[in-house]
C-alpha cells in the first residue's frame, strides 16, 4: 500500500516509531531492532534498510526532514481519496448488478409460470 500510494505511516512516517505505539507488532517481531526505522516500502528508491532512522517527528523548520528519501505523506488521507475517486465506479457497478438481479428474478418468475 505504501509503495502504491507513495505514502508512509497512517498520518506521518513518525507513526512507525516505538514512541507512537502504532507499530508495536512490527518492532516486536523484528526483535526491537527498528524502533526508529520505517519499512523499506516507505522509501522512494527501495533498497535494503533504506528506511533506517527515518521514524522521527516531522520538523516543520527543516525543509527536507526526510532528505527526500522517504514519502512524507500519511496513507490514511491517500486511501480515503482513492476510495472517494472509485466511489462513482463502485456505485455504478452496484446499480448495474441490482438491475441485472431484478431482470433475472423476473425471468425466473416467467419461466416458473410457463410450466
Amino acid at each position: 500500500m505504501q509503495e502504491n500510494f507513495e505514502c508512509c505511516g497512517i498520518t506521518t512516517p513518525d507513526d512507525w516509531s516505538a514512541d507512537a505505539g502504532a507499530a508495536v507488532w512490527w518492532i516486536k517481531v523484528t526483535g526491537g531492532n527498528h524502533e526508529n526505522d520505517v519499512p523499506d516500502s516507505c522509501c522512494k528508491d527501495i533498497s535494503e534498510d533504506c528506511g533506517a532512522g527515518y521514524a522521527v517527528p516531522y520538523d516543520e523548520n527543516d525543509e527536507s526532514p526526510y532528505d527526500n528519501k522517504i514519502y512524507a505523506d500519511g496513507c490514511y488521507d491517500k486511501a480515503v481519496d482513492w476510495a472517494m475517486d472509485k466511489a462513482m465506479i463502485m456505485g455504478i457497478c452496484g446499480i448495474i448488478f441490482i438491475v441485472f438481479e431484478i431482470i433475472n428474478g423476473m425471468f425466473a418468475l416467467c419461466l416458473r409460470s410457463a410450466e
